[in-house]
């Protein structure tokens, strides 16, 4: 086990084998931009429209397009069918994840109410670029990986609002804690779906389309399945 574990990880690219680092590296270096330019956050907040970060969305669509492009969308009636994998996700997604949240944040953070209430709200905002990515590096199976993140931000957009109701001032106020508010409507949660994977979905779904019709199917899954580089076993492609 060991041998083949080295061997997959030699296949792999310096970018995708310390992506974590990389990850971290970014965040100090964020982190030390905004104390050593004192004026930077200003000038990127002026980089928006209606409040979306305009390198933030360019970022998101560059990391999510080419692995919404490998996505096989004919295929995608086969995991829409199986619902023990939908319900599932859903579970797990909206009613184990935000009461984890909601517990570790009142267990670790009771006296910092901003920090709790961010804790809680990330427990309510399902993640998308990374859950694709990460899906992608360990070879799962992408066409789940695009139902499931589709159905979650669909999901999203209509509970966001009712579980951050729920958790921040009702649940709460139950139990004897203090209440909260959230000032977020569903447009505003429905907005920033519909760009951050609305736009790169689209993309992803009109290169593979267009592609399959101008180079072949073949051709597209060859494209698809060149994974020396990235490390990944030709044995993870499926054949047409």
């Amino acid at each position: 086990m060991t041998t083949d574990t080295r061997s997959v990880a030699g296949k792999m690219s310096v970018l995708d084998r310390f992506l974590a680092v990389w990850i971290g590296i970014a965040m100090v270096v964020g982190l030390l931009l905004g104390r050593l330019i004192p004026g930077l956050g200003d000038a990127l907040s002026v980089i928006e429209i209606d409040n979306i970060s305009l390198p933030i969305a360019l970022g998101l669509l560059i990391m999510m397009y080419p692995v919404l492009a490998k996505v096989r969308y004919d295929r995608l009636d086969t995991v829409t069918g199986d619902r023990k994998l939908l319900i599932s996700s859903l579970i797990l997604n909206w009613v184990l994840g935000p009461a984890l949240m909601f517990a570790l944040a009142w267990l670790l953070l009771p006296d910092l109410p901003e920090y709790r209430t961010g804790l809680i709200i990330v427990g309510l905002a399902r993640c998308i670029a990374m859950v694709i990515i990460w899906n992608d590096l360990a070879c799962g199976d992408r066409e789940a990986a695009a139902v499931l993140v589709a159905i979650n931000s669909m999901f999203q957009v209509i509970m966001f609002a009712v579980l951050g109701w729920f958790y921040l001032s009702i649940l709460p106020g139950w139990i004897g804690l203090e209440q909260t508010t959230l000032d977020v409507s569903p447009g505003q949660i429905a907005k920033s779906v519909l760009i951050f994977l609305g736009i790169p979905l689209i993309a992803g779904f009109l290169t593979r389309h267009f592609g399959e019709k101008a180079k072949g199917r073949k051709c597209m899954r060859t494209l698809s399945c060149r994974r020396s580089d990235r490390g990944r076993s030709t044995g993870c492609c499926s054949p047409s």
